[in-house]
């Protein structure tokens, strides 16, 4: 079989052809991630957003200190990390009361460490903002733990500050003693000193000189380098200075470093003092280093499952996976599914090919009798194809007259013409195909004979509402001569048919049907007798066309004795009704036997078994109908 490759409608016809199972997959697919989704804990979130003071955090710094040698990124980062701590956990379970006094390490260790997985922190953009989110099963407890969270991170920045803040009182306060104690004894030294020699306190002037002149070099130093000239010029001095220094008399140098010493321990003295105030001011101020800006609310719906986006992605995939298991499916299938395949295939010619008739839930009963439940339905469904039934305009009778025109140029004589009708499998069609080829050919004028040569499970005889004996069967034995078995039109008048269709069907009168008749235990011995082509012979010269009704060729052989007999044979295709394989073996079964197998007839065709150029089929009959319109 030629491959080629698949184009935009090949793949339209694919859907419309796999549409349950692209539907069947959506549907299961939608089931599944709904099942998924209800099963799915319902997660709701709920966050609190915490405003950060940095410079509060931090004692003892500046403004401006703060803004020249402070990391804020940093400072923020350990924040965040503190209220993801398990002590902050801690402290949140024991506000909402999930740890008591008796209970052990190992069941506060699993409360704690669940509070921190339903706890995270993080900095809202580059402004020294933290936003505390909490994620929980329970709406009220998301809005609870984040708050409390919150609170307890407040909270334990207070204690840290004033913490930290008695910390430095007591240290300076420590301090201070030991100053005071430093700056009396050096005064008491500088008196005793001074009533002793009798110093004029040259040396002290030089002193207080020198120690101004090193203050201002470290305060250069902060901004220059040594080899700045001010730097310089102040290194001069010094240098000047403490040669004066050296000059000068022992009891001066003594008075001086006396001196030097007082004025260092006043200034300890007088910093530790200010430092003491200052300590003792901020432990008396409990300010706070952080403040809620926006506090959490108990949440409305969960932000897991999301219903919506589970649904749109099982929607995309049911459609992605329907249309992969099409494929696959299309692939799998050995049927054949377009003309083109099948006269490639066969390397037969596609004489008719018959639409798919829908039925008409408003069409009166085709019949005159009821039907009862069961078989009978079938039958009714079969006989309700026939086209007497149907106006001559549809595609589906339509269909018919184009196969009867093409057959008369497959046909060798214009006179005397057989030809059977079979298929490869058994539902296929052959029989009401039969039939209604029959019924095209008598309303054209042709003498046209249809004889029942399926004794196998023989249907033909009901479709038309006659009886089965006597038949074919009867005249190969000799029990009757085939003018005995005709029914013609009073047969048809009697028949189950409907009396009006049959009336006003034209060319009715030229259609004669041959029933089975009894059911032999051996068909095949039965057409293997010299009796049939004798038969055929005189039929032959009474009819201008005989159409034969045979079993299936590739389940039984009277197909391939009977074609023999026949100047055409024609193999019946339902699309998809059987493999490819099964196809071309029924069609050599035929053709090594020498039967003339003119071509195929494709049966109960849909629009996505057509290729485009063949859709004037199904669209005739709205051109008909529009016609109707212009008088």
């Amino acid at each position: 079989m030629a491959q080629y490759e698949l184009n935009l409608y090949d793949y339209w016809r694919i859907v419309k052809k796999r549409r349950w199972i692209i539907l069947l997959t959506i549907i299961t697919t939608l089931g599944s991630v709904a099942v998924y989704t209800n099963l799915q804990t319902p997660v709701y979130q709920s966050a609190a957003t915490v405003k950060v003071e940095p410079a509060l955090a931090i004692l003892g710094l500046s403004p401006e200190q703060m803004a020249g040698g402070f990391d804020l990124y940093m400072a923020l980062n350990t924040e965040v990390k503190i209220i993801k701590s398990a002590l902050v956990a801690e402290r949140t379970a024991l506000k909402l009361k999930t740890i008591h006094g008796g209970i052990d390490e190992v069941a506060k260790a699993a409360i704690i460490s669940s509070i921190q997985g339903k706890l995270s922190a993080e900095r809202v953009g580059d402004t020294n903002l933290i936003t505390i989110t909490a994620l929980s099963s329970d709406p009220t407890e998301t809005a609870q733990l984040a708050n409390m969270t919150a609170e307890v991170y407040i909270e334990k920045g207070i204690e840290d500050r004033n913490r930290r803040a008695r910390e430095l009182r007591q240290f300076v306060e420590f301090q201070l003693i030991d100053a005071e104690l430093k700056l009396k004894n050096s005064e008491d030294g500088l008196r005793k000193y001074t009533e002793k020699t009798r110093s004029k306190g040259i040396g002290s002037y030089i002193a207080t000189r020198l120690l101004d002149l090193q203050a201002r070099k470290s305060d250069l130093l902060k901004k220059y380098t040594d080899q700045h000239p001010e730097v310089a010029r102040i290194d001069q001095q010094i240098d000047s200075i403490e040669g004066q220094m050296k000059q000068l008399p022992t009891e001066e140098l003594e008075l001086a470093r006396l001196l030097r010493e007082v004025k260092i321990n006043e200034e300890l003295y007088t910093l530790l003092t200010k430092r003491l105030k200052e300590a003792q001011i901020s432990e008396a101020d409990h300010v706070q280093s952080a403040f809620v800006v926006t506090p959490a609310t108990v949440p409305v719906k969960p932000i897991k499952p999301n219903r919506l986006m589970n649904m749109s992605v099982g929607a995309f995939m049911g459609v992605f996976l329907g249309f992969i298991f099409a494929l696959v499916m299309e692939n799998l299938d050995t049927s054949i599914g377009t003309i083109e395949d099948v006269e490639k295939y066969l390397s037969l010619p596609v004489l008719g090919i018959i639409p798919h008739m829908e039925p008409d839930g408003n069409r009166k009963k085709l019949w005159s009798k009821s039907s009862p439940a069961g078989p009978e339905q079938r039958i009714d469904a079969l006989r309700s194809k026939l086209i007497v039934y149907h106006s001559a305009k549809i595609p589906f009778v339509e269909s018919y007259h184009t196969l009867r025109t093409n057959m008369k140029f497959s046909l060798p004589k214009e006179k005397g013409n057989i030809i059977s009708f079979t298929s490869a499998g058994i539902g296929e069609g052959k029989t009401i195909t039969s039939s209604n080829f029959a019924l095209a050919s008598a309303q054209c004028g042709m003498k046209t004979l249809l004889l029942e040569a399926d004794l196998r499970r023989p249907i033909l005889h009901r479709i038309f509402g006659l009886k089965k004996d006597p038949g074919l069967t009867d005249c190969i034995i000799g029990t009757k001569k085939w003018p005995q078995v005709l029914n013609g039109m009073t047969d048809f008048l009697m028949s189950e048919l409907n009396m009006d269709n049959i009336l006003q069907f034209p060319g009715i009168e030229n259609l004669k049907i041959i029933t089975s008749g009894p059911i032999p235990p051996n068909p095949v011995d039965l057409f293997n007798s010299p009796q049939l082509s004798h038969i055929l012979g005189e039929l032959k010269n009474e009819f201008d066309i005989i159409i034969i009704d045979c079993p299936p060729a590739l389940l039984f052989a009277d197909p391939l004795i009977v074609g023999a007999h026949a100047n055409a044979s024609i193999l019946i295709y339902k699309a998809g009704r059987v493999p490819r394989a099964v196809l071309k073996r029924a069609k050599d079964q035929l053709t090594n036997v020498k039967v003339n197998v003119a071509g195929i007839i494709l049966n109960d065709i849909t629009s996505s078994d057509m290729e485009p150029q063949y859709g004037y089929y199904y669209y005739s009959y709205k051109y008909y109908e529009n016609r109707k319109n212009i008088v």
